[in-house]
């Protein structure tokens, strides 16, 4: 049951990303408006995260929603270039999108296996 459940996860995301992908192209060879999308498409990236995070179920999933929340913060920092922080130099944030992921995920391993064990002794 969970390696169908991971399947059908990964599915929806490759079906995501294939529409999003094609909405950039469509936009960018001018057959769709692209108006305020041009800057504040991270959001989706972000509310997609937010969604992985509604939905996680252990420790990984939660790490990898908080990767994506991450990232997408990332991607709306840069393509508005706040802080003067635009592609070339926000890089670094990847980084910390990436670490906040791991910890996240550590720390909630950590938990999770505590209530385990206060539930098998």
């Amino acid at each position: 049951m969970r390696h169908q459940r991971s399947d059908r996860a990964t599915m929806a995301w490759g079906v995501i990303l294939i529409g999003i992908g094609a909405c950039f192209l469509l936009m960018m060879n001018g057959v769709l408006p692209n108006g305020s999308l041009h800057t504040w498409w991270p959001l989706i990236v972000v509310v997609l995260g937010l969604g992985s995070l509604a939905g996680a179920r252990d420790p990984h999933s939660a790490g990898s929603a908080i990767t994506t929340i991450g990232l997408g913060g990332w991607l709306l920092v840069a393509a508005n270039d706040w802080y003067d922080l635009g592609w070339s130099r926000s890089w670094p944030l990847v980084l910390v999108a990436i670490g906040l992921g791991a910890v996240t995920e550590a720390a909630l391993g950590l938990v999770w296996r505590l209530k385990e064990d206060r539930h098998v002794s």
